[in-house]
């Protein structure tokens, strides 16, 4: 074989293309790693929209992880202080399956739960809210979209009614304005950052500002950085729209048709003047006029965040602050326009699209509509009132669930929560209390594995086929 394979890179949420090629090629030198070992050839797929044939260390050296530390066998063992043992997949099969029915027979459906990943494709997605909120008849899925996403997703749909970012990787090369707030985009997504860099290089009126605590590379490229006290972002933004709106630059033709509570929101920001913002966020007044300013004067304004703004406190407050100088200035729903959340995992945000948390269904269907839950039921098959009218347990209600005895079967696909979880010590405690713990993983050991009953293991990037959907909403 010689031909190389286009696919998509699965690290973080640009969607980057790949080309892929067997380690040895007629002519030339097999490919191998530091240790000599052959690895499949990377390079960036020059026809691909995302990456435009760009591709980051991270893309280009995944074929060095696809051997290393895999689990390549189902195995069980019968409590955790016992020692693993392989089976054969049936045996796996028969062990879940015997638990499953047991639970629904004793419990009910609502002890049972699964905790999926960003890593899934859209297929495995769909496949788990079938299997339980359709089959089982539990929303009990959630996955760590949770965790990164879920203050994008109810910022979205607060201010929108929909979860869905209204803009595309086209606006990196048309916007006169970039706002980038908590997120190093440089080092996090760095193929976006190329792209837009490239866009500033050539174009020397179009500004960029970066929000950051940090000067990080991304805030080394900025005509602007905003060295803000951590915590103060909302102070910030609420300072910026004070100005935009005693300076005028306010759109109240698109205010007047295509929004509501403006004048709620003209009261808050009345009380965020210059002086006050610029001493709770440790900034200069100058500097929060000439962000104000380019925003204001600027025809597009794009703005981009990630985790820095998503996993706070006031995550979802931040969302809707940032969606709301959009809205005041009609700076959406035009090209190189809009509000931008850069997606961290590779299928988060088709996750999403497919319904992959507790109190969603596929298509951008919510659970407790009865119209959405009938159009499933109907698709799928089912008999009306199948599918449970009760958001089911987020990431975190689960670890709860462990500890109060509500959660008798925990099913672990793709992510790591020994690792990731927040409060990791009481999740790794409420964990030992798992009655049945299936972690579905494709590789072995990891740190979740030791909390495991059950291991399956599972095929990686390069061995099935599938979608994601990266951040611009791109299959």
């Amino acid at each position: 074989m010689t031909e190389s394979t286009k696919t998509v890179c699965p690290y973080c949420g640009v969607g980057c293309g790949l080309e892929v090629s067997p380690p040895a090629q007629l002519g030339k030198a097999t490919h191998r790693d530091s240790h000599g070992n052959p690895i499949w050839r990377v390079r960036g797929d020059k026809a691909h929209p995302s990456s435009q044939g760009m591709v980051c260390v991270k893309g280009a050296t995944i074929a060095e992880s696809l051997d290393k530390n895999r689990l390549h066998y189902p195995m069980v063992r019968d409590s955790l202080d016992r020692e693993f043992r392989r089976v054969s997949w049936d045996e796996a099969f028969d062990i879940i399956v015997n638990r499953i029915q047991t639970l629904r027979l004793t419990t009910g459906s609502e002890a049972i739960c699964m905790y999926g990943s960003g890593q899934f494709q859209t297929e495995d997605y769909y496949m788990a809210q079938k299997l339980l909120k359709g089959c089982l008849g539990t929303n009990n899925f959630d996955a760590n979209s949770r965790l990164c996403m879920s203050s994008a997703v109810a910022g979205y749909i607060q201010s929108f009614g929909s979860d869905g970012p209204p803009c595309c990787y086209e606006d990196l090369e048309l916007t006169d304005c970039a706002f980038l707030i908590g997120t190093n985009t440089a080092e996090c997504h760095p193929i976006i950052f190329n792209r837009l860099e490239k866009y500033h290089k050539k174009n020397r009126k179009v500004k960029v500002i970066v929000v950051d605590p940090r000067r990080t590379p991304t805030a080394e490229a900025a005509d602007l950085h905003l060295a803000i006290r951590p915590g103060t972002d909302i102070d910030l933004l609420n300072g910026i729209a004070h100005l935009l709106m005693r300076w005028n630059y306010i759109d109240t033709a698109f205010i007047d048709d295509c929004t509501s509570n403006f004048p709620a929101y003209a009261e808050v920001i009345r009380h965020y003047p210059p002086e006050v913002v610029a001493r709770q966020c440790g900034i200069s007044v100058e500097d929060l006029e000439t962000a104000a300013r380019y925003w204001g004067q600027s025809n597009r304004v794009l703005s981009l965040w990630s985790m820095g703004v998503n996993q706070s406190s006031e995550g979802t407050a931040k969302v809707r602050t940032i969606i709301n100088l959009h809205l005041m200035t009609g700076q959406i729903g035009k090209p190189g326009a809009g509000p931008f959340s850069l997606t961290g995992q590779p299928n988060a945000m088709g996750g999403r699209e497919a319904g992959g948390l507790s109190h969603l269904l596929p298509g951008y269907r919510v659970v407790k509509n009865p119209q959405h839950r009938a159009e499933v039921e109907e698709f799928w098959g089912l008999k009306p009132g199948q599918i449970s009218p009760n958001p089911g347990m987020t990431a975190w209600d689960m670890i709860t669930g462990l500890e109060n005895g509500n959660v008798g079967l925990v099913w672990v696909a793709a992510t790591n929560p020994a690792v990731s979880m927040p409060d990791l010590e009481r999740t790794k405690k409420a964990l030992l209390r798992s009655p049945f713990t299936i972690y579905q993983d494709a590789y072995y050991p990891t740190e979740t594995a030791a909390y495991a009953h059950v291991l399956l293991p599972a095929a990686q990037w390069s061995e099935k086929t599938g979608v994601m959907t990266n951040s611009e909403r791109m299959v």
